[in-house]
């Protein structure tokens, strides 16, 4: 009865602590056309970069840059906080300080296009060119920091599993953790295991951030 509980148990740690399969860049595929997306997957890089290079297309064919964003957006369908069917150049330079660093690219991308001048399809190219390579290198973070989330749930679930098969296998451990003192360690122990799983969280977010 008692391998068996600790069978039981380790095989859950197991399944929890595998690592889940993700998506490229944890979002979803670029989508060109005008089919749905989901209102709370914010746009990824590749999305802004996608649509950056549909702007600099139509540029380079002659058209404006009023007409290239509005047929960008409505074709690619990116939408930020910004850059919106009914965006238009004078919102895009106005815009304030922008929170997702992808979209903030984009918008000075088409601010330096728009009050500067010069070669805007250029412009538009070598922010889609810096678009792709936060995307590449956001992808191999998160494909290194694979091992760490992996030893994160480990050590989180290791001393969870020996508590339980200890009170599942072992009368005098239930008594000492029902005493005052084990409930105390029992509570200052499991507040512990939660601040460091946190804290390793937080560092791997900050590396794949």
């Amino acid at each position: 009865m008692t391998a068996l509980a600790a069978v039981t148990l380790l095989l859950a740690v197991a399944i929890w602590a595998r690592p889940r399969p993700r998506a490229r860049n944890d979002r979803s595929v670029v989508r060109v056309g005008r089919s749905r997306r989901r209102a709370a997957t914010p746009p990824t890089a590749e999305e802004w970069a996608a649509m950056l290079d549909v702007m600099s297309s139509e540029v380079r064919a002659g058209s404006s840059l009023v007409s290239a964003v509005s047929h960008a957006v409505e074709r690619c369908q990116p939408h930020g906080r910004v850059l919106t069917p009914t965006a238009t150049l004078a919102t895009i330079d106005a815009a304030g300080t922008i929170a997702d660093a992808d979209e903030a690219v984009a918008l000075q991308a088409l601010r330096a296009a728009h009050t500067l001048g010069g070669p805007i399809a250029a412009t538009l190219n070598a922010a889609s060119a810096l678009l792709r390579e936060r995307a590449v290198i956001r992808s191999e973070a998160l494909a290194y920091s694979a091992q760490a989330r992996l030893s994160a749930r480990v050590l989180t679930g290791v001393p969870l599993v020996f508590a339980g098969w200890s009170a599942v296998s072992s009368r005098t451990f239930r008594a000492a953790v029902l005493s005052p003192i084990g409930l105390t360690s029992a509570v200052l122990g499991a507040t512990c295991n939660l601040l460091g799983w946190w804290w390793m969280r937080r560092i791997v977010a900050k590396a794949i951030a």
